[in-house]
């Protein structure tokens, strides 16, 4: 069994009494880390004790945060001035990924922040993507938790609240923040502790209910109703310790004032792109092929299946670049191959960014083919979209929520109805048959890009919103 890091990996002994009834001679676990130093698993008679132990010191854990859920807590922040040109940045979950939506968000808002003179300190609770890494001054990465805790994912997230707090504590008394920016995730409240410590403001990203999306999107086990309720009350003192929460739209907005937060506190800051890592758009490739581009998680509402159907009602010189991975991904290689057009697709898989940008670049077209059948409106704020704009390629996309309200369809994009494949397709040959083949199109949303929607701008917007606090960053030649 492969572990990318074996001291941090949650169903540690599960995995390990699991890999134990294997019927095969040999087992052995390989660190990441260190993999010429395999480790050996132990009998499972032996497997099974520690598992019993681990089970209940799990239990203790989560115990111990009902409990310290319910003490007083600690005194808000004050508005005041403040020269320091430190911020802390805190993110429970660097480890999920090497790619996507998150890590771009996180780290072009972080650069964002730099480019305006502050200096970044950041906590994780695992070693971070190198992209990541290059948006920070200062990496504090929290001690490993012990193997109880990591019983199950929940109770590591919930044992990770004391690793990082004793981590961000330290690295703010050394360097102490101005203000405190957290993105929030489930369980996590690390944030709202370290700055009602430190008595500085918390910016609370939020992309929607980490409660909402851990009920909806994710498996449900027999533990899973207890966790949402610890959840709920961490998200709701989160929200409401919060100097700002940076909601990515209006209705993620909506979502943090269901939650408890004080509208006063809640502002809309969408995401963005970091236009200096997007190459700069070069005329279209001349062939007579023609490559649709996508990228993302291959999740339910992100439409791949739209993009592989809509092929059926495009000519068969016309293929599609799936740049990612995720949960939906060999559903959609089966669908593509059931509909006859898998070889008319090219499935990349996750690719570094620099690489998928040029990816993207390559291509003739840029599809967004969203759509929404989930609980309420959908209240995402895909970074993907910006990020076409700045690439200068002509876009046709779903007109839903703010895909369509940031995007003007004729000008800066093509807009077609939500989960439905020929509409995209007639979206698709409409650009194809202009004049241009839409060259105007990609020239207009790259302009629009640059002028209103880079991260130096949303940082921007959140130092305007934290004004009272007379937070006084220092140039440092950034």
């Amino acid at each position: 069994m492969f572990s990318n890091d074996a001291s941090r990996c949650a169903y540690a002994t599960v995995y390990e009494v699991l890999l134990a009834l294997a019927p095969v001679q040999e087992r052995r676990i390989i660190d990441g880390r260190r993999p010429d130093e395999p480790l050996t698993v132990g009998g499972a008679g032996r497997l099974a004790g520690r598992l019993l132990f681990d089970s209940l010191s799990a239990g203790g854990h989560v115990l111990g945060e009902l409990v310290r859920e319910a003490r007083p807590q600690p005194p808000d922040a004050r508005p005041g001035s403040c020269a320091s040109r430190w911020m802390l940045a805190i993110w429970r979950d660097a480890a999920e990924s090497e790619v996507g939506g998150a890590v771009n968000h996180v780290s072009g808002i972080l650069t964002g922040f730099r480019r305006l003179g502050w200096r970044v300190a950041m906590v994780t609770n695992a070693e971070p993507p190198e992209q990541l890494r290059a948006a920070v001054d200062v990496l504090e990465v929290a001690e490993p938790l012990p193997r109880g805790a990591r019983f199950t994912k929940e109770s590591s997230w919930v044992v990770a609240n004391k690793a990082m707090y004793r981590a961000a504590m330290s690295l703010g008394r050394r360097m102490p923040p101005a203000f405190v920016y957290q993105r929030n995730a489930f369980l996590c409240r690390v944030g709202a502790d370290v700055s009602r410590q430190l008595r500085v403001p918390l910016v609370l990203e939020w992309n929607n209910s980490a409660v909402w999306a851990n009920q909806n999107w994710y498996l449900q086990g027999p533990q899973s109703r207890l966790f949402r309720h610890i959840g709920q009350r961490i998200e709701r003192y989160s929200v409401r310790s919060a100097a700002l929460v940076a909601a990515v739209s209006h209705k993620a907005a909506q979502m943090a004032t269901g939650m408890g937060a004080d509208p006063a506190t809640v502002a809309v800051v969408m995401n963005a792109v970091d236009a200096e890592c997007v190459p700069a758009p070069e005329p279209g490739p001349s062939r007579r092929e023609v490559w649709l581009g996508w990228v993302g998680g291959f999740g339910s509402y992100h439409g791949v299946d739209v993009a592989i159907e809509s092929l059926r009602h495009l000519p068969r010189h016309v293929g599609l670049k799936l740049i990612g991975d995720g949960p939906e991904r060999g559903a959609c290689e089966k669908l593509a191959a059931d509909l006859g057009v898998h070889d008319r697709i090219s499935w990349t898989g996750a690719l570094p960014r620099q690489r998928a940008l040029a990816e993207l670049s390559d291509c003739d077209i840029l599809v967004s083919p969203h759509r929404w059948a989930g609980i309420g409106s959908f209240f995402g704020s895909p970074v993907k979209l910006f990020e076409y704009m700045a690439l200068g390629r002509p876009i046709v996309a779903s007109r839903l929520e703010q895909i369509g309200e940031i995007l003007e369809d004729g000008v800066t994009a093509v807009l077609c109805d939500p989960g439905d494949p020929e509409d995209l397709a007639r979206g698709i040959t409409g650009v194809l048959t202009r004049p241009d083949r839409g060259v105007s199109l990609g020239v207009k949303a790259r302009q629009e890009a640059l002028e209103r929607h880079t991260w130096d701008q949303r940082a921007e917007q959140i130092l305007s919103r934290l004004s009272v606090w007379e937070l006084h960053p220092v140039a440092d030649g950034r």
